[in-house]
């Protein structure tokens, strides 16, 4: 199959945005499923609550990956931009999510770390989506 030419792929953003956000809503998707398993494993074994930091933080970063794959794949142009462009819009959406949902929720200094993270995730699932 011919890969598209950048140049077409630009002719139509309507088209970038729905599949950007089909992306964000599978890695949210997926990062649900394994929060699920894992809080049923955390409920039936001797697994303590004290590894869900690192389950939260390793969970996102691979759902990020995943998604901004996907977004590559199909979008096929500009494979780093779209995935940490993705990867960005994942956590914005998650710090969105937080300030309705948690009254003692804030923004702080760590989130630029976090947010540059996503964003290289994110690149690198894009990379990745565009090379497979």
């Amino acid at each position: 199959m011919p890969r598209r030419s950048a140049a077409i792929a630009q002719l139509k953003p309507p088209v970038a945005v729905a599949v950007m956000a089909k992306g964000v809503l599978y890695a949210y998707f997926l990062s649900l499923m394994v929060f699920l398993v894992f809080s049923a494993v955390i409920q039936y074994t001797a697994l303590t609550e004290a590894i869900l930091p690192f389950l939260a933080y390793a969970t996102s970063l691979v759902s990020i990956f995943i998604g901004a794959a996907y977004v590559t794949k199909r979008l096929d142009a500009r494979g780093w931009l779209n995935g940490g462009i993705t990867g960005l819009i994942y956590l914005v959406g998650l710090v969105v999510f937080g300030t309705i949902l948690l009254p003692d929720f804030g923004v702080h200094l760590g989130y630029l770390t976090k947010a540059f993270l996503a964003f290289v995730t994110g690149a690198a699932g894009g990379i990745f989506g565009i090379n497979s």
